[in-house]
């Protein structure tokens, strides 16, 4: 009898095993794994990395910040299987579905959203964006397309996600951008260039300041203006746009390594300067107009201009601005945790030169 009942526990074991092996069969498991990675007979699925991205919707001018996370799947079976967003859910504390969000990244490198199919025995990984609550942790499931023989679904696999292990840094990108403009353009000290900018403001400032002189000589081609006048020129030019400009800035997309963020601003109703200069200009002929004798023409001529471009500062404070903003698509990258501004013809950026010229005004 003794050897009885020890048959019949080891019966009663080997057929626990063999339900137990026949509903992993059937239905899969979540298996192994850590809060990070999931394995199944068929499918696993990792976590591998999460990151804040900045969006703008175009329907929405309202920036938003969502939770990257970028995700490899494993197909371990014999046949192909397709994915995408609508296999992950991710859910908050209270049991919540929160829906993954469409992104449109300025290059393939930013953003890859997970989608398509994955061929047998391969991996595929891709990006999803969630909207979340930083201080929140979360579940994340994926439920794959693979089914048994009797059509049963493979089980879920849940991943952790916790927010708080990502920075996001991405409001540097419009403090860089800020930064630049004010220092490059306007002439106006801003200390954040330091702390979140690589470009050499003082060299590419430098660099406006020759386009502006280039555009001072081809205004004035017939005569050859002295350094001081090209000099007082610049300054006072610099002084209104600093007073007249005021540029917002608005993220269109940013992670911790690609930025697109654009500029907008009004800028000086090019009619109205023509009327404005053209006052300045007729103020000198009424002050001069019994100075000069008729052999003097050139000299009155040089000497009018002269005082027209030392009037530059009350010029464009007198004139109206655009009632159009001009917008300005500006490309940036994160270089060992600071921005970089695209701004050189390698970069092939030529948003960057359209701004450049927008504050290079035709007189």
């Amino acid at each position: 009898m003794e050897g009885i009942v020890i048959n019949k526990k080891r019966w009663l074991l080997i057929s626990l095993f063999a339900v137990l092996s026949l509903l992993l069969t059937a239905c899969g498991s979540s298996g192994s794994g850590s809060d990070s990675k999931q394995e199944a007979r068929d499918v696993g699925i990792k976590l591998n990395s999460g990151e804040y991205i900045a969006v703008s919707k175009y329907d929405d001018n309202e920036e938003k910040t969502y939770l990257k996370l970028n995700l490899t799947v494993h197909n371990k079976s014999k046949n192909e299987i397709s994915i995408s967003g609508l296999d992950f859910s991710l859910y908050d504390k209270n049991n919540e579905k929160i829906e993954s969000v469409y992104v449109n990244p300025p290059d393939e490198d930013s953003y890859k959203e997970l989608s398509g199919s994955v061929s047998p025995e391969k991996k595929a990984s891709g990006d999803l964006a969630y909207p979340i609550n930083p201080e929140e942790k979360y579940e994340l499931h994926f439920q794959p397309h693979i089914y048994d023989d009797k059509g049963n679904k493979q089980k879920e696999l849940v991943v952790k996600v916790d927010p708080s292990k990502y920075k996001n840094d991405t409001e540097n990108a419009k403090k860089a951008i800020a930064a630049y403009i004010d220092n490059v353009f306007l002439s106006k000290e801003n200390p954040d260039f330091k702390t979140v900018l690589t470009n050499d403001v003082i060299k590419d400032s430098q660099k406006f300041d020759e386009e502006l002189g280039n555009q001072l000589k081809e205004g004035s081609e017939e005569y050859k203006l002295n350094l001081k006048t090209e000099k007082n020129f610049i300054e006072k030019y610099r002084i209104a746009l600093n007073r007249n400009i005021k540029p917002t800035y608005q993220i269109e997309y940013a992670d911790a390594k690609n930025a697109k963020v654009m500029v907008r601003f009004k800028n000086f109703d090019s009619s109205d300067l023509y009327t404005q200069t053209r006052k300045v200009s007729e103020q000198f002929v009424k002050k001069n107009e019994k100075k000069y004798s008729y052999n003097e023409y050139d000299k009155a001529k040089k000497d009018a201009l002269v005082y027209t471009i030392n009037r530059i500062d009350q010029i464009l404070n007198n004139t109206k601005l655009s009632n159009d903003s001009r917008n300005y698509s500006i490309t940036m990258k994160n270089v060992d945790g600071k921005w970089h501004i695209q701004t050189t013809d390698e970069d092939m950026n030529s948003e960057y030169d359209d701004l450049l010229e927008s504050f290079v005004l035709e007189m």
